[in-house]
């Protein structure tokens, strides 16, 4: 087998598993959602869906985009380190 082929395998395996990930998060999301719509009163879960959105908010400012900014880098790095020991 080819290394490019071995590396679309484990490419296509990691994405699978992060799909079924995903999948599964959002599953327990909307049933855990509903148990506690089920058991709090109307206003109560309002101020539930009130704390996530500000939540939700906080940790987009918190990380700045840094977990879809810090693989680019690290790879730009690697890439600009293992050039430097080719000269």
């Amino acid at each position: 087998m080819s290394e490019a082929s071995q590396a679309l395998q484990k490419i296509a395996r990691g994405t699978g598993i992060v799909f079924v990930g995903t999948v599964i998060s959002m599953l327990l999301q909307f049933v855990s959602r509903a148990i506690i719509a089920r058991h709090f009163s109307t206003s109560d879960y309002g101020v539930f869906n009130l704390a996530l959105t500000v939540l939700s908010i906080a940790l987009v400012v918190a990380t700045l985009g840094l977990q879809s900014a810090l693989p680019r880098e690290v790879a730009f790095y690697r890439k600009k380190e293992l050039q430097g020991s080719e000269i």
